[in-house]
């Protein structure tokens, strides 16, 4: 079943379609972008980001090329069905998830891509369910068949970020109401298969058990180790991915720990307790700690670029989304030296800054806002010299609300 809608307002055309139990609706002109420089950078290596809009439901597909939104991919209900209360989808997350028969996802949170690139599993925190998506049709570039909603697995409560395994073989989801990891086989053949039920597109292998509320897992470059962070223990532990066994556990200076990332070499695992304002660097063979750094009150993420480190910074307190709009910040740290060498201040940065990914030449961050409804642009430059970096435009969307988190495509 499908249906279209062609809105003349400019040239502006959406199409919207049922794909298994899940819509969306895509844009074939693209629209949405602002600031001052928005359409005027250049392109990089890169095509594709997508954001998690947790307020509206959907996911934004933006052009790297252009810095516009190419597409809104929604994970609202079905159609509506007469003579019954269920609430006419796609685009219906934000109205209507607290209706009778909503069958749609509510609250899309963390974001991660396959290494190929081919599928996007997007984790719905309030409705405990991972989506895969076919990134091949969604690609930024190509849109032919976007969207590709392909399926979905349910989880446990308050599933944060599904991390997939290296090898691109699992997805081992961080569920924080719980005291487990859930871990997804990941089979583009399953994906993609016509006679399987949505929820039957990704097997569920294991539930790897853990302290209480795993909040992500950061995987070393080769697949071997698991590292997970969790959001109401004071705790850090090490899991040989192959047994999914706990081989070493070591405490942490403060709870609420949502982020943790293995650096690029293997040797450090980068903590933001989010809380506490502070980050944490760990050795990875041991978990024994090496610097900590106060960064400023809710922190968020991390990206690397080089041999730096950068850290989204939410601003005082109350961590948004409560409270009102105050100015964040990006810390910069060398980690070479494990010191700041700079901080991206300025009203840019209100509306909490959240979600943080560099494009694969290195060339250009972008940052999810959680309060402010729109992705900042960061130009880097030259990748080892922190001061030459500059906010280089938005991106906005009326559908990009609470864009808490995003990934580029490779």
């Amino acid at each position: 079943m499908s249906r279209s809608k062609i809105v003349k307002t400019g040239v502006v055309v959406v199409v919207v379609a049922v794909l298994a139990s899940a819509w969306a609706v895509a844009s074939t002109a693209p629209a949405g972008a602002s600031g001052p420089q928005a359409n005027v950078l250049s392109a990089t290596a890169d095509t594709t980001v997508y954001v998690a809009n947790e307020t509206s439901g959907t996911i934004s597909v933006i052009s790297t090329a252009t810095n516009t939104v190419v597409a809104t991919i929604c994970l609202g209900s079905d159609p509506a069905v007469a003579g019954t209360p269920q609430p006419d989808g796609p685009c219906n997350a934000e109205a209507d998830h607290h209706r009778p028969f909503y069958d749609g996802h509510v609250a899309p949170h963390g974001l991660w891509l396959t290494p190929d690139g081919a599928f996007l599993l997007v984790a719905n925190r309030i409705s405990g369910t991972i989506v895969a998506i076919d990134a091949r049709r969604c690609n930024g570039l190509d849109m032919a068949g976007c969207p590709a909603i392909l399926g979905y697995a349910p989880v446990g409560r308050e599933p944060h970020l599904a991390t997939v395994r290296p090898d691109g073989t699992e997805a081992w989801v961080a569920v924080r109401g719980e005291t487990y990891v859930d871990v997804l086989k990941i089979d583009k053949d399953d994906l993609t298969r016509s006679g399987l039920l949505p929820t039957e597109r990704m097997e569920h292998r294991a539930s790897v058990a853990t302290a209480s509320g795993p909040s992500m897992v950061s995987f070393t470059s080769n697949g071997s180790h698991a590292f997970v962070a969790h959001g109401k223990v004071r705790l850090v532990q090490k899991i040989d991915a192959a047994s999914r066994q706990v081989v070493a556990t070591a405490p942490v200076a403060f709870p609420f720990t949502p982020f943790g990332l293995v650096t690029p070499d293997d040797n450090e695992l980068y903590l933001v307790h989010k809380g506490a304002g502070t980050l944490s660097i760990l050795r990875t063979d041991d978990l024994a700690q090496v610097a900590s750094l106060p960064v400023g009150p809710c922190a968020n993420h991390v990206a690397f670029v080089g041999t730096l480190a950068y850290v989204t910074v939410g601003g005082a307190p109350p961590c948004a989304p409560g409270g009102t709009d105050r100015e964040g910040k990006i810390v910069i740290i060398d980690r070479n030296t494990r010191a700041i060498v700079r901080e991206l201040t300025g009203p840019a940065w209100t509306g909490d800054p959240h979600g943080i990914w560099a494009t694969s030449d290195q060339q250009r961050l972008y940052v999810g806002h959680e309060r402010g409804n729109r992705v900042t642009v960061i130009d880097v430059g030259d990748p080892a010299n922190p001061l030459d970096d500059n906010v280089a435009g938005t991106v906005s969307h009326p559908l990009m609300k609470q864009p808490i988190d995003l990934v580029i495509k490779r």
